[in-house]
């Protein structure tokens, strides 16, 4: 269990201390203090694993532990002199002993050392369930030409006109200390306390650890817990290590109690499509499932679907060329309506099932689709998704879902548009180069219902079914695709001229809105163009490590926590933006974006190398890398920007031009009827 345990001390020689015996006693080396002329050793089993650091200013003789706490005591040799600060701090039982070096080599390197501070460091393994570290600080800074600075100077305080200012009858003027360094003001201990904490749980993070640490306490924290003891090795150890015991006992019992409490809670809401039948749909289901030869589930008839279309293209190819496949294509056609009238009623009853769960939720921005899908994921689960959670959770949904309802009719995932086109193109050119020498074109192929396929020989027959197969699955995909992207922009852009925009643009557009808007609220004009000028951030630094860890294939799916990263890092598309913003990150280092863009780069080219073997004539379709602000700037150009909403401005001109018209002619009416009046009058 990580614990936050970090205390700092004074070596000083007005407590009657040494720089030398603590340096000796914390490192296990012999040291000869030249101040005493003796020898300090203290002997240990495990030695201690010891290294300093210096800063730039310092001197190479600063990385002679020996020397350097004899010169620290050769400068600072008043009685009360303060010769270090000393700080003790322990390191986390969840990594290894290279991840805990490293931790604490870079928290020392930032805080300490870059800040002027040679630090001598040894981390002590004596137990294994204590591994902590000393460090110890030296408390003067270095000129730039390596010789020691004062710590402090002393200011005289002026007057008006520039002169020394007395007290009294004093003769000595008026003065105040002014530190060199910010190391002893009170907040420090405070900062560098937090910033251990932080390291501690970023690299936590990264590596999918749950626990965390905080500098403060569980009263500050507002945690109603009692907090466990640093046990150490002292004669307390036995007693604080029974204490602790009796801690997690507790919070274990605690831990039982909330589960059960949540299971109780998830068993009451959970509400799944079988409880939510009518007696009248639990009879059409038992009959449509006969008819289907399958039970009628959201799963099951995703699967039915795919077998369908399969089977159904396979009997027509084979009727085209003589067989007798009437009776399959009449039971098949049976069971495309029998499939049609139960995902009609699924989604009734999935519609049903989302509002009695989530009462609350506003659904409107969802596709029938993605409350498919939600379902699902509850059920499987066994858990109702609640607050972030459900968010987060619709996001992913969104996000996958075209590789879903992509994989129903093929086997391979989801790329691209263009990468469609490529496909539709290539077997189309494969089609008519064999049909040419008969003759015959694409178009012909359609108006005689596939029969001239028998005016071909097998071998060429088998390379028309199997671009005509290709043909009809990139069709129904496309439609997919569009009825997605259509579903999708349509929430965030409501006024968007959707006939007139470009696919390609489309799911640019589509990408974008997953990273940055991936709860579909709807977007004004100007807070697109605001995206546009200044994209924000959508993850942190912590998170941005962890994202191109994950890319490089140091992390797995399951060691990241943040699942609105995980999805982005799934999705083709928004792994570039990922990638760009990253690269923007000034903690980032251009080594890991490298080789998060190599592990990319290998990985799409295994699965182009695949399809090369499957598919005839494959040419891969790539991608520039980009950073957020030129993608968009690319994308939201004037054109498309008069498609998302100045469409709506004529729409709105017309419809209030109409409106006046017919004002217009009501009005005249009304003038027409009372003329009428007027004259009927007259002639009584």
């Amino acid at each position: 269990m990580a614990i936050f345990h970090m205390s700092f001390q004074n070596i000083s020689a007005g407590k009657m201390r040494s720089a030398i015996a603590g340096a000796s006693y914390r490192s296990g080396e012999r040291l000869h203090s030249d101040r005493e002329n003796k020898n300090y050793f203290y002997k240990r089993d495990v030695m201690p694993e010891t290294f300093i650091l210096i800063p730039k200013n310092a001197p190479e003789w600063a990385k002679n532990r020996q020397r350097l706490w004899n010169e620290v005591e050769k400068k600072d040799w008043r009685i009360n002199a303060r010769y270090a600060r000393e700080f003790n701090v322990a390191l986390p039982l969840e990594l290894s002993a290279v991840e805990q070096k490293d931790l604490l080599t870079k928290y020392v390197q930032e805080n300490f050392v870059d800040a002027g501070m040679v630090a001598d460091i040894a981390i002590h393994r004596d137990h294994p369930d204590n591994p902590h570290a000393h460090v110890m600080l030296t408390n003067r800074p270095f000129k730039p030409d390596g010789s020691w600075d004062v710590k402090s100077r002393k200011v005289y305080i002026l007057d008006d006109n520039g002169h020394k200012t007395y007290t009294g009858t004093s003769k000595y003027p008026r003065s105040r200390k002014l530190l060199t360094t910010d190391w002893d003001k009170k907040e420090k201990i405070t900062e560098w306390r937090q910033n251990w904490a932080k390291a501690v749980n970023q690299i936590f993070a990264v590596k999918n650890i749950p626990e965390r640490i905080s500098e403060q306490s569980f009263a500050d924290q507002g945690i109603e817990e009692v907090p466990t003891q640093h046990e150490g090795i002292n004669s307390q150890r036995a007693s604080r290590q029974q204490f602790n015991r009796e801690v997690q006992q507790l919070r274990q019992a605690k831990a039982i109690v909330k589960n059960a409490n949540e299971k109780i809670h998830h068993e009451r809401r959970i509400q799944t499509l079988q409880r939510h039948y009518s007696f009248d749909e639990k009879r059409l289901v038992a009959q449509l499932s006969q008819q289907l030869k399958t039970f009628v589930s959201l799963e099951n008839l995703d699967e039915k679907q795919r077998l369908l279309f399969n089977w159904k293209n396979s009997a027509m190819i084979k009727q085209a060329i003589g067989e007798d496949m009437t009776q399959q294509l009449v039971t098949i056609s049976q069971q495309e309506k029998s499939l049609t009238e139960a995902n009609q009623l699924l989604d009734k009853v999935v519609k049903r099932t989302v509002e009695k769960l989530y009462p609350e939720v506003d659904f409107n921005q969802t596709t029938m689709a993605e409350q498919r899908e939600l379902i699902k994921e509850i059920d499987s689960e066994q858990k109702v998704f609640t607050g972030d959670e459900l968010k987060v959770r619709l996001a992913m949904i969104r996000a996958d879902i075209i590789n879903q309802q992509v994989l129903t009719f093929t086997k391979r995932p989801y790329v691209s548009w263009l990468m469609l086109e490529k496909q539709q193109q290539r077997a189309e050119q494969i089609i008519s180069d064999v049909l040419a020498p008969k003759g015959y074109r694409l178009a012909d192929i359609k108006l005689t219902r596939g029969t001239l396929l028998n005016d071909f020989n097998d071998e060429k027959q088998a390379i028309l079914k199997q671009n005509i197969k290709e043909l009809a699955a990139v069709n129904e995909i496309k439609q997919v695709i569009k009825t997605q992207y259509n579903n999708v922009l349509s929430k965030t852009f409501p006024n968007m001229n959707l006939s007139k925009t470009k696919m390609t643009e489309k799911e640019r557009l589509y990408t974008a809105v997953i990273y940055y808007d991936p709860e579909l609220n709807p977007l004004e004009k100007h807070a697109l163009e605001q995206l546009k000028d200044n994209p924000p951030v959508q993850f942190t630094t912590q998170e941005h490590e962890q994202g191109l860890a994950y890319l490089s294939g140091q992390v797995k799916p399951d060691e990241i926590q943040n699942a609105n990263l995980l999805r982005v890092l799934k999705n083709r598309g928004t792994q570039q933006l990922f990638i760009g913003e990253a690269s923007q990150d000034h903690e980032i280092s251009i080594k890991q974006v490298t080789q998060a863009k190599q592990a990319l780069e290998r990985h799409n080219q295994k699965t182009d190398n695949y399809r090369h073997e499957s598919m005839v004539n494959y040419r891969a379709v790539h991608y520039r890398q980009t950073k957020p602000q030129d993608y968009l700037g690319r994308l939201l150009t004037d054109t498309l920007m008069n498609l998302l909403y100045d469409g709506h401005q004529e729409q709105t001109q017309t419809q209030k031009r109409q409106a006046d018209l017919a004002y217009e002619l009501e009005r005249k009416q009304r003038q027409h009827h009372r003329k009428g009046r007027h004259y009927g009058t007259l002639h009584r």
